[in-house]
């Protein structure tokens, strides 16, 4: 049954269409043929799909070295300036903690305010995610980006001077706004880029700036002696500095290979595709996968340095320094994690193993939050806990370069990156509400839940090589390709000249 299972995937896969697998073949070192070639179905499709290049080995890499710094370079410092003005409420919180300076004394936050104050943005960018990629093909990354931080950092200014909760909440909805198609906008630039075995290194760098951007706002996060509270300072500081770094970032970005003429036909939102799209049971594993993930590691960021002050008894300063220290030592994992699987085009286990991994450390929380007085773990040792579950945040890059694989010409990509990355937004929404004020110090629900959802995420993700097998397998018996039709119309648009590319990264 098993062979029959790959010889059918491979007859799939012959034909340019992306499926997977389970097999633990390629986990560590990708497989090569008699002829020296690599043997993975990436490496296969790839060279089936892929014009014959008429330049050298040398002068693309080249290339790639260019687009790293003006296109993988410029949207990490945006991702991390806006994932630091959006996250910065994790940080703040505890800031000068029970003292009439603190965010939920001086605004007089009651209840679970403060938590829909961290999930009420996300509203907003997840009402915004089409509309931005819209815009991004309209006035191109070059103008887009700087135009978004500019807006973003005058919102988080003013922050600093809300008075109450409502003030904040208004403000977040709108900081929401211009920050919804960062990641969006950010994974489909790479797409249009980059190669397939390519992506996943780019995108898991891309990630790790939200990683640094925590860090960065814990170290902000220090107690004012001026006129200003503490938490309005951080407020101050991080929108002046996304301003002053707005010029730069315009004179890095590029815009897109093709010109304006043959984007405007590349990343048209075809209704036929999204409805495609969304009747394909791939789509659904994908974005269930991702936001079970997403939930927990949202929630982890967020709530962090409040689990360290209260379950763990640190002190605000050490709560806040802890928690950049657990954020600065997964950036180089999310860049060499990312790139092991492009090395080895396996997708996978890449995914499950730290999603696993991470499960240890709300299953300690969760006991010794049920048996608090009674249990013999350090509060050192549940903090070393902490850094099993940052691994989940690995598995993002790996999902994202599967999901853009085996999306096929530029609608698809452009409609199928935002359903998946849509799953980041949702799960952005239902976070904050996993660590209520009512649930402190021990958190026992959103320790459980968390658990819970990471073993459904990795229940879910498994799934989709079959997903993707019996959708090939139904539009080869209904239309007699396994690719969709119009990946065919799009792949002759996509060509874009390499001299040109040189030029535009020159």
């Amino acid at each position: 049954m098993f062979s029959s299972w790959a010889e059918q995937v491979s007859t799939l896969e012959s034909e340019g269409v992306y499926i997977g697998g389970w097999s633990l073949k390629n986990l560590v070192r990708p497989r090569k043929d008699i002829s020296g070639e690599y043997a993975t179905s990436e490496d296969r499709i790839e060279r089936l799909t892929t014009v014959r290049a008429d330049w050298a080995d040398e002068e693309e890499r080249r290339l790639v070295r260019k687009l790293d710094a003006r296109v993988v370079f410029p949207c990490c410092v945006v991702y991390m300036l806006a994932y630091l003005d959006r996250s910065n409420l994790a940080n703040v919180k505890i800031l000068q903690a029970e003292t009439p300076d603190s965010l939920e004394t001086s605004l007089n936050l009651k209840g679970v305010e403060f938590n829909w104050a961290v999930s009420v943005a996300y509203f907003a960018v997840t009402a915004m995610l089409i509309p931005s990629m819209l815009m991004l093909k309209k006035f191109s990354a070059k103008v887009f980006f700087p135009l978004c931080m500019v807006t973003w950092a005058v919102i988080i200014m003013t922050m600093a001077a809300c008075t109450d909760s409502a003030g904040l909440i208004v403000a977040r909805v709108f900081l929401g706004i211009p920050e919804s198609g960062v990641v969006t906008c950010g994974v489909m630039y790479f797409s249009f880029w980059y190669k397939p075995r390519e992506r996943a290194l780019r995108i898991g760098i891309f990630y790790s700036s939200n990683s640094i951007a925590q860090a960065i706002s814990g170290f902000l996060a220090l107690n004012s002696k001026s006129d200003f509270k503490s938490w309005q300072w951080v407020f101050i500081i991080e929108g002046a500095m996304t301003i002053l770094v707005a010029v730069p970032i315009y004179c890095l970005l590029l815009t897109f290979p093709e010109t304006s003429t043959s984007l405007s036909a590349r990343g048209t939102l075809y209704s036929s595709q999204l409805t495609s799209i969304m009747a394909r049971p791939s789509t659904y594993m994908f974005f269930l996968g991702y936001i079970c993930i997403a939930i927990a590691a949202v929630a982890q960021a967020t709530f962090l340095p409040t689990i360290l002050h209260t379950l763990l008894q640190f002190s605000t300063q050490k709560a806040n320094l802890y928690t950049a220290i657990v954020n600065l030592v997964a950036v180089p994992l999310y860049w060499i994690y990312p790139l092991h699987s492009d090395w080895t085009r396996e997708r996978m286990w890449h995914f499950n193993i730290p999603v696993l991994a991470s499960i240890p450390c709300y299953a300690v929380w969760t006991y010794t939050s049920s048996h608090a007085g009674e249990h013999n773990i350090s509060y050192i040792s549940m903090y070393g806990m902490a850094f099993l579950g940052q691994l989940l945040l690995l598995s993002q890059p790996v999902l994202l370069s599967y999901r853009s694989a085996t999306l096929y010409g530029a609608a698809e990509q452009a409609v199928g990156t935002s359903i998946a990355v849509a799953a980041l937004s949702i799960a952005s929404i239902i976070a904050p509400q996993m660590y209520p004020n009512s649930d402190a110090p021990y958190y026992l629900a959103g320790f459980s839940a968390t658990a819970g959802l990471l073993a459904a995420g990795n229940l879910c993700y498994s799934t989709i090589p079959l997903c993707l097998f019996l959708e090939a397998r139904k539009r080869k018996k209904e239309t007699g390709n396994a690719l969709p039709l119009q990946a065919f119309v799009d792949a002759e648009r996509s060509q874009a000249e390499p001299k040109t590319k040189e030029a535009d990264a020159a």
